[in-house]
């Protein structure tokens, strides 16, 4: 299997609904070998490691309206594989490419596309994919127009990559909307983005402020406990408004 038939099948499955498209892709990898279907998932996994980076993140971020974690965006990027070769490969090159798709798309997240091939993989085999010889990138591709302190982490309580974008102040902001007018213009027209160069602020806490609200000592006297208030307290945050 080279690239062109693994876009070919990506192509096959588009449909009007995500469980249509599942249903589709299923029968797809149904017809693939076990050795093709090793070949499919690394493709798909080297095409997903590939668009991580601080320009599509953003997009993402933006378009959702202030909120698209670590675990999110994962589900984006397997949204993007999802539309197909010209899709991918345009926001690949410029992530503004994405404006047309966006604007007629209410959740761009797809996160059990991602898990198909292991599916019918175990199903064929009995067994998992071995391993593929590569692991997830450390750090995301590009974001030259974010500070370097912002993007690292290090030393910081918690390490979510999402939590860069809470962090952000106007320069950053007048910096994303040079470099993505289409996607600026587009949130803007759905009442994401309000006047001036600042996104409208999220009511959501970060994990930084949910981890604020933990007594810091337990992390030191008693870890099972810490995490414990840990989960209690983002449970409580982000559980679902009335």
């Amino acid at each position: 299997m080279d690239i062109d038939q693994f876009w070919q099948i990506i192509e096959a499955t588009r449909a009007a609904t995500q469980d249509e498209q599942l249903d589709k892709f299923r029968g797809e990898l149904k017809r693939l070998r076990p050795d093709d279907l090793i070949q499919f998932e690394h493709d798909f996994v080297e095409r997903e490691f590939a668009a991580y980076s601080w320009d599509l993140w953003v997009v993402a971020w933006l378009c959702q309206g202030g909120r698209c974690s670590d675990d999110g965006f994962s589900d984006f990027r397997r949204w993007l594989i999802s539309r197909g070769r010209a899709i991918y490969e345009a926001a690949i090159a410029d992530a503004d490419a994405l404006f047309d798709e966006m604007r007629h798309t209410e959740d761009p997240a797809f996160e059990l596309f991602g898990y198909i091939p292991g599916e019918i993989y175990r199903t064929m085999t009995g067994g998992e994919f071995p391993e593929l010889g590569f692991q997830h990138p450390r750090e995301p591709l590009g974001g030259d127009w974010l500070p370097p302190e912002l993007k690292n982490r290090n030393g910081r309580k918690l390490l979510n990559r999402c939590v860069v974008f809470y962090e952000m102040e106007d320069q950053e902001y007048a910096a994303i909307e040079r470099r993505f007018p289409r996607i600026w213009e587009l949130c803007v027209q759905r009442g994401i983005i309000t006047t001036g160069a600042r996104a409208a602020p999220s009511t959501i806490p970060t994990p930084e402020e949910v981890a604020a609200t933990v007594d810091p000592n337990l992390e030191k006297t008693d870890f099972p406990a810490y995490f414990k208030a840990l989960g209690d307290a983002a449970r409580q945050a982000y559980k679902p408004k009335d």
